[in-house]
This record gives C-alpha cells, sequence and structure tokens, in this order.
C-alpha cells in the first residue's frame, strides 16, 4: 500500500494533533508557550503575530478577514470543537478569531510543538491529518457560497447548531445579522429568510428553543 492509503488506515480520535496535545504535558513543560482563553460570544482572540497553534476545547470559533479600507469582513471558516488552527505558521496573515457563543481555547506556541512532535516518526502523518482537515473546513464553505440563499442560510444554522430528536436546536446568538455576516447576504435578505422559515413551520418552537426541522434540511427548503 502507498504511503496516503496507510495514513487512511490509521486510528484517530478526534484527530492526530488534538489527541497528543490532550495527552501530552505540554502545560507543564512549556508555561511561556500556553495559554487558555475563555471567550465570550463575540469576543476577539487577540492573537500576536508570532506562530501559535489553537486547539479549540469548546463552542465555535469564526476565521474572518478585515479589508481596514472598506471595514469589511471576510469570513472562510468556521472551526469546532477539537479542530487545531495554524495561525501565522507557515505563513502572515491577519485573520481574526471570533467566538461564537462561549468559546473555551487552548494557544500553543506553535515553533515549540512543531519542534518537539517532529522526532516522532508519526510527524508526517500528523501534518497531512492537519493539511486535509483545513482543505475540508475551507472546501465546505466555499462550496456553501455557491448555493442559494436558502440553501447559504440552512447550511450555516446547520454547522452552528446542536442536534435534538426534532431537529437543529438553534443557539440564541444565532440571528439575523450573523447569518448574514456567515453566508456573505445583506441582512435584510437573512431575516427575510427567516421569517419564511418560520412562516413555513420549518423553524418552530419546542420547550422554549428555536429548531430546524429535520425534514427541512434535507428537503433542501
Amino acid at each position: 500500500m502507498d504511503f496516503l492509503t496507510v495514513h487512511g488506515l490509521l486510528l484517530r480520535e478526534p484527530n492526530l494533533l488534538a489527541t497528543l496535545l490532550k495527552k501530552s504535558n505540554w502545560k507543564r513543560r512549556y508555561k511561556n508557550g500556553y495559554e487558555m482563553k475563555i471567550l465570550e460570544h463575540g469576543q476577539n482572540a487577540f492573537l500576536d503575530e508570532s506562530g501559535k497553534i489553537i486547539h479549540i476545547i469548546e463552542g465555535k470559533l469564526l476565521q474572518q478577514i478585515t479589508n481596514e479600507k472598506t471595514d469589511k469582513d471576510a469570513i472562510n471558516a468556521i472551526w469546532v470543537k477539537d479542530d487545531c488552527v495554524f495561525h501565522n505558521v507557515f505563513q502572515p496573515n491577519n485573520y481574526e478569531y471570533i467566538a461564537l457563543g462561549d468559546v473555551t481555547l487552548e494557544i500553543y506556541d506553535a515553533p515549540a510543538v512543531l519542534q518537539e512532535i517532529s522526532k516522532h516518526p508519526f510527524f508526517p502523518d500528523l501534518l497531512i491529518d492537519s493539511l486535509k482537515r483545513l482543505e475540508e473546513n475551507f472546501f465546505q464553505y466555499s462550496e456553501m457560497l455557491t448555493k442559494n440563499s436558502d440553501e447559504r442560510i440552512i447550511d450555516i444554522i446547520h454547522k452552528l447548531s446542536k442536534k435534538s430528536k426534532e431537529g437543529y436546536c438553534i443557539p440564541k446568538f444565532v440571528n439575523y445579522t450573523l447569518l448574514a455576516k456567515c453566508c456573505q447576504i445583506t441582512p435584510r435578505t437573512a431575516k427575510s429568510k427567516l421569517k419564511e422559515l418560520e412562516k413555513a413551520h420549518q423553524i418552530v418552537q419546542t420547550d422554549g428553543n428555536r429548531v430546524l426541522l429535520f425534514e427541512t434540511v434535507t428537503s433542501g427548503l
């Protein structure tokens, strides 16, 4: 079997890098290169320019870049629990990381982590695993932008919500303003589409929570 076939047979839960960071004693060995951050909804992680590895312990993180001249934000990824994000590691960038709901992060000094794990025989597998996840996340977001506004809204609600028995339980922080930003549509369009879903009883109230019914997702609205 070739290398990539063998790599695909590796057991990983949730992924190689996240597993390594959880099981190692980085917090004790690299006190100056480790930080935990707890963010509330809408807070910026405010990372410096040095290379970092962001491990998402709980919650979801919006990755965006802002055009300073137009003051417009462009989103290119939404990271979730157990994702590991490389910030300013392979090339400089101006990405910002915004909390969606309550978020807990572990932030590591990337050179120290990579120097340590480069000594292990599974280092190529770890890099491939991380690159595959990065490509998958960027592709999913780019593919979403090729769809119409109805499908975009459903995709993002699906991404940001938790499954319940009836469907996807929508967090309180998910409103038309956030959906407009994530879907790259106007707030007016996002608000109108949400109202359409509610009028069609495809978003319903259950035990005080908004729920996007399963049949809405499978039928494509």
